[in-house]
């Protein structure tokens, strides 16, 4: 989930909560696909901006796409922050979790076992 301040407020945004049809309008939009979209949010790219902040500012509802407006550059060093925040997040290993087991025919390490009784 990717968290966007932007304008004094936190929008929350789950990629994964988007519907069929929201999709397909967000294809149309870009001329791409939704793949196409996450690499042009990536890189800025006003259409791309313009259906994140669709889908963020009114639900992706029946509101055309083209007729959202706002400030470009604020949202979109808001949609980088809140982007890498997540990937961020992803990276950062969870100190209080216990270590996988050695695979059968390793060692602890991971190193493979050699000796008596491997």
């Amino acid at each position: 989930m990717v968290k966007i301040e932007f304008e004094g407020t936190v929008y929350d945004f789950d990629e994964r909560s988007i519907r069929l049809k929201q999709a397909v309008k967000i294809e149309k939009h870009i001329g791409g696909t939704l793949g196409d979209w996450e690499d042009g949010l990536a890189n800025a790219s006003a259409p791309c901006l313009q259906a994140l902040a669709w889908l963020i500012f009114h639900g992706g509802d029946a509101t055309p796409i083209d007729d959202v407006d706002f400030e470009l550059l604020p949202f979109a060093e808001a949609v980088l922050a809140g982007m890498t925040a997540e990937a961020e997040a992803g990276d950062a290993v969870d100190p209080t979790s216990a270590p996988s087991p050695p695979r059968a025919g390793t060692s602890a390490s991971g190193a493979p076992r050699t000796g008596p009784g491997s």
